[in-house]
């Protein structure tokens, strides 16, 4: 397994991504993209397809606010010895692309996200809220490591780290992802922590 803190590094532009785009979705601008994905429609059953927390805002600006972080560790590669010790992406090779390979990241992201949120409205539970007993568990963990997951899938087209890697990868990020939401919360940047 890579060292630690190699991991952390790899998975530091998308943590710094989430939370931009958490500001980014505060932000009193480009009101015309909030609206939800699914335009208020519902499906067959007559409830919403994802519901509003699901906008067009937060799904592009996820896509370029991840292509910027992405963008900022190629250029720090570039610049500083201790950041190519610390990368495990191979920059060198595409320093001029981490921009694309960020907004790819940045889409397996959000596309990750819309699973979950059209089985949460098929099974009633509506958005920004959460299920309760067991089923609500179940939900709280998938709430955490869908994303990551589509993180995972999404980096493959630009780094294939090892099966170790690719699980310690998914179980540092999840919970890294339930740390960070209770830290938007807690800052008012998010409705419910977790």
């Amino acid at each position: 397994m890579s060292p630690l803190s190699q991991l952390l590094y790899l998975f530091a532009p998308m943590v710094l991504a989430g939370i931009s785009n958490m500001v980014w979705m505060k932000l009193p601008i480009l009101f015309s993209w909030q609206r939800p994905m699914d335009a208020g429609r519902n499906w067959k059953d007559e409830r919403r397809i994802f519901g509003d927390n699901k906008t067009w805002k937060g799904f592009i600006g996820m896509i370029l606010v991840t292509a910027c972080w992405l963008q900022i560790f190629a250029c720090l590669d570039q610049q500083f010895i201790w950041a190519q010790k610390l990368s495990l992406l191979p920059f060198e090779d595409w320093p001029y692309l981490a921009w694309f390979y960020g907004a790819v990241w940045g889409l397996f992201y959000v596309l990750a996200e819309l699973p979950n949120s059209f089985v949460k409205r098929r099974l009633g539970i509506s958005a920004g809220q959460g299920a309760q007993g067991a089923l609500g568990t179940v939900f709280k963990f998938i709430d955490q490591s869908d994303s990551v997951l589509g993180c995972l899938l999404g980096m493959l087209f630009f780094y294939k780290p090892s099966l170790v890697d690719f699980v310690a990868i998914f179980v540092l990020a999840t919970a890294f992802h339930f740390l960070t939401n209770i830290l938007l919360y807690l800052l008012g940047l998010k409705k419910q922590a977790g």
